[in-house]
């Protein structure tokens, strides 16, 4: 069974300013290996192949930046993934998909 989360979040709710620090959280369970894609520093897309477990990354985003986070697990049996994304401190995305793979996608502009 395929779960599928893919939201675009339109314009982040936080104050305009220059700088934001967004925070990717991921934690896949039992099994799960995912690939992974999210917006970075310089406002381009990183990816890292066969993440497993807990995993986070804190990134520095200027004003106007799209950010996105997008991930696809999969495992031989139903899992858990959680997924949470911040944006200075507040969470803008949280949620938890269960199934053999997982297909979170959430993306965002920052004001």
């Amino acid at each position: 069974m395929t779960s599928i989360y893919s939201i675009s979040g339109g314009k982040a709710d936080v104050p305009k300013k220059e700088t934001y620090y967004v925070v990717y959280q991921a934690k896949f369970g039992n099994g799960l290996t995912a690939d992974v894609a999210y917006t970075n520093e310089s406002g381009k897309e990183t990816e890292l192949k066969e993440v497993s477990g807990t995993w986070g990354k804190t990134v520095v985003l200027k004003s106007g930046t799209h950010a996105k986070l997008k991930t696809l697990a999969t495992a031989a049996t139903d899992a858990k993934g959680e997924y949470k994304i911040l944006v200075d401190g507040k969470v803008v995305s949280e949620y938890v998909l269960s199934g053999k793979r997982l297909n979170y996608t959430f993306s965002f502009d920052l004001p």
